[in-house]
Formats: structure tokens, C-alpha cells, sequence
């Protein structure tokens, strides 16, 4: 698969790109994820700052073994997950979640007194900082950073999160997970696309 950053007007071939790493994971985990990683380095800094709803998706993850089946099962079945809510003047935002999972999610964070509602269909959760900076394991690259260390949300799990994300076509966006483990060292863990809802 030949990975280029496609010019303005190629959404969909940009969301090809990313579609056929996804199914090469079936076939050649390495590969995929290098091409994926390949895409990623070729992507910039938003053009305008993100603002508003964006439909996501999960891409890949790479966790642990056994974890990593599981999570690629259950997300096959089932992803609550569906984008982020970004406020470009507040350099700030949170995650859009399907309401069929409201009640999983207050079971997993009982503490949690985030919750907002969103629409008929959706809530929204946990929330972010954003901010342009050197990617953590490509600092060589600029890329909107997506920071969960707040206090408003759960210490042990969403906290240790950081999403980096970078244009890779207009109006299409790569996006990699980053995971502190509890010793305090990093892992990339995944990859998702974000796209403006429509």
C-alpha cells in the first residue's frame, strides 16, 4: 500500500489509506501498524483548529496479547466510543459515547460526575485539554495533543491517557493513543480517525 498525504479534496482516498491498514491487521500486525505509523509522520497539525462534534472511529490497538484480542473482539461487537467534542476557544473537549453504554460506564466509573448530555442518541464524557506540541515517541513532528490529566477524571484509568492527533487529508484526521503504565513509563496503544459529523 503506498501511503501519501493526500491534497485538499481527498477525503475518501485518505479514509481508504487508513480502511485498508485496518484490514492488512488481519493478515500482518507489523506491517499494518508501520504503515499506519508511516501515515501518521506524513500528517500535520490541524489547518484550522478543530471545533465542534467529530465522529471517530477505532482504527487498531496494541495493548498486551491477550488484552489486545479481547479489546479487538469487543469493539467488533460493540463501540460506545463514537468521536470527541472539541472547543477550539476553550482549547478544551470530551468524548461522545452512545447512550446504550451509560450505564456500563457509571458501573466502571462509580465516582465519576462527568456525564453530559449530548443528544437523543448520545452523552458525552470525560474531558480534555488540547494544545500543539512535539509528538511524545515522534519529536520531530508537531501534533494536537489531547491531555486527560485533569482532576475531574478517573486517577488510575482515563488520566493516564494522551491522544496525539495530525491532519492526514482535508478534513480527515490520524489520531495515536498513548498509555502511562502505573511504573510511569509510555506506550503507544492504538491509532483512530476522527472526521468532521456530518
Amino acid at each position: 500500500m503506498n501511503l501519501q498525504v493526500i491534497p485538499v479534496g481527498s477525503i475518501s482516498e485518505t479514509t481508504d489509506e487508513i480502511r485498508a491498514a485496518q484490514q492488512l491487521m488481519k493478515q500482518d500486525r507489523r506491517r499494518a501498524f508501520a504503515e499506519l505509523n508511516e501515515l501518521f509522520r506524513k500528517g500535520h497539525p490541524p489547518d484550522s483548529p478543530l471545533d465542534g462534534p467529530y465522529d471517530g472511529k477505532l482504527v487498531a490497538v496494541d495493548i498486551l496479547p491477550g488484552i489486545t484480542r479481547f479489546v479487538e473482539w469487543l469493539s467488533a461487537l460493540w463501540m460506545p466510543w463514537k468521536g470527541k467534542y472539541l472547543l477550539k476557544e476553550d482549547a478544551k473537549g470530551d468524548n461522545i459515547f452512545g447512550r446504550n453504554s451509560r450505564l456500563i460506564l457509571r458501573l466502571l466509573f462509580p465516582l465519576y460526575r462527568g456525564f453530559i448530555e449530548n443528544d437523543a442518541e448520545t452523552f458525552r464524557a470525560f474531558i480534555f485539554t488540547t494544545s500543539i506540541d512535539a509528538g511524545r515517541i515522534d519529536p520531530d513532528r508537531k501534533v494536537l495533543k489531547i491531555d486527560y490529566d485533569s482532576s475531574f477524571n478517573p486517577a488510575l484509568t482515563i488520566r493516564r491517557i494522551l491522544d496525539e492527533v495530525v491532519q492526514v487529508g482535508e478534513g480527515t484526521y490520524l489520531g495515536k493513543i498513548h498509555l502511562r503504565w502505573w511504573w510511569g513509563t509510555w506506550k503507544m496503544i492504538g491509532y483512530f480517525s476522527l472526521q468532521p459529523k456530518k
